[in-house]
């Protein structure tokens, strides 16, 4: 039976690891746990510590301890690999050891070059795969300096922020200090990218990479709420397979070729514009937003278990899609919960798999400018995506909502 080092492995995975014949060693950062689960996070990390076979606790901005806490847990448990199951922003450290040490089933240069936007812009210029007009600033107060060079609107982001953090459609130059309060908020410093803003509808492409090989998944429709902010407001999945989507996976799978990828899944973005695909971003993990669970009712494929297969050398078995998954977000008006209703009428539809409303009377209901503040969402299936986004909008309909929508004594409105 295989040994496995997981740093930061969700509490599904290790179930799901097991299943595929590992042994589990489990690192994470209580401090993590924290932001990511709050009042919940010791449970949390108590169900882990029982699940697995090894359990250590390290923080993992404290780089020397982070990266001792891998070499420790691979010679204590005699590892035979190290895989990473969480966020971006841990992962280089946890690949680099993992190739110091042997380990490693990918190369910690691919994974960089994946997550890091920049990184992966230069290489796609350098190949001529999908050229973007962009440019590069060290601060938010470089990026006026650079707009000679492009046709407003562009988009502005961050390299290395997930989650549609910071990433802003500037129409006017006027609005850069506005965009730098918001950098600032999420306390990034580092370089940023200005792009062509390109437009057409978006997809992203989820695949599994086993020895070298990219399984397609399937593509997945981006539903895109209001501008500037480029945060969805659901996903579909799959699209009908088409020649469009056929360019759409195509291109996704030669930006891994391109950056060495070699095991595991990916989650790679693509806007279909009037001259064809466009690569935007891609990751070295699973799509976010619920987005396995969405494929895994519409297919039956379960894309978390089938990482830990692909880790043993098993390619996906895929069967035709027997439905179609949508999860869609709920957009509530900003201000304070009153009361609520509707969410037992929904929970009771037969195509509802899961109903999240984060909210209870009394609790704020922020601005959406991120995927960490949006309103809930709902997963349902259905026949075709006419039919998933019908009953998205009726599931929206039975809830309703009482908010005070007066801002609160000392804030001030933008």
């Amino acid at each position: 039976m295989p040994n496995l080092v997981m740093v930061m492995p969700y509490r599904a995975f290790i179930g799901k690891a097991r299943s595929e014949g590992f042994r589990i060693s489990a690192i994470w950062d209580p401090a993590v746990a924290d932001r990511l689960y709050g009042a919940h996070a010791t449970r949390y990390l108590q169900d882990v510590r029982a699940q697995a076979d090894d359990f250590r606790l390290v923080d993992f901005t404290d780089h020397a301890a982070y990266t001792e806490a891998i070499r420790a847990a691979v010679r204590e448990f005699e590892a035979d690999h190290v895989w990473h199951t969480g966020g971006e922003d841990t992962m280089m450290p946890a690949y680099e050891v993992a190739a110091e040490l042997g380990k490693a089933v990918n190369p910690p240069a691919s994974v960089a070059l994946l997550n890091d936007k920049l990184a992966m812009r230069t290489l796609l210029r350098d190949k001529g795969i999908s050229s973007v007009r962009f440019a590069t600033a060290r601060c938010w107060q470089d990026v006026a300096g650079l707009l000679a060079d492009f046709t407003l609107p562009v988009v502005v982001k961050p390299t290395t922020l997930a989650g549609s953090r910071g990433t802003f459609l500037l129409t006017d130059p006027a609005d850069l200090p506005a965009w730098g309060d918001t950098l600032a908020s999420y306390r990034y410093d580092g370089p940023l990218l200005v792009e062509e803003y390109l437009r057409g509808p978006e997809f992203s492409v989820e695949t599994l990479t086993v020895r070298g090989v990219h399984h397609v998944i399937g593509v997945t429709r981006k539903l895109l709420g209001p501008l500037p902010h480029f945060v969805e407001l659901g996903h579909i999945f799959p699209e009908p397979d088409t020649a469009e989507t056929r360019a759409v996976a195509a291109l996704a799978i030669e930006l891994l070729d391109a950056v060495g990828y070699s095991c595991g899944p990916a989650h790679t973005e693509v806007i279909l514009t009037g001259d064809g695909p466009a690569l935007v971003e891609s990751q070295a993990r699973l799509g976010g937003d619920k987005i396995p669970q969405v494929a895994a009712l519409a297919t039956g494929f379960d894309m978390e278990r089938g990482i830990f297969a692909a880790l043993a050398g098993q390619a996906p078995r895929l069967d035709t899609p027997r439905k179609v998954g949508h999860i869609a977000y709920l957009s509530l008006p900003i201000g304070t919960l009153r009361s609520v209703s509707g969410l037992d009428e929904v929970r009771g539809l037969d195509f509802v798999d899961t109903l999240s409303f984060p909210f209870a009377a009394g609790d704020r209901i922020p601005e959406t400018v991120n995927s960490k503040t949006r309103h809930g969402f709902v997963i349902l299936t259905g026949a075709d995506a006419a039919q998933v986004r019908a009953r998205a909008d009726q599931v929206r309909e039975l809830i309703k909502v009482e908010v005070d929508t007066a801002v609160p004594a000392g804030q001030v409105v933008a």
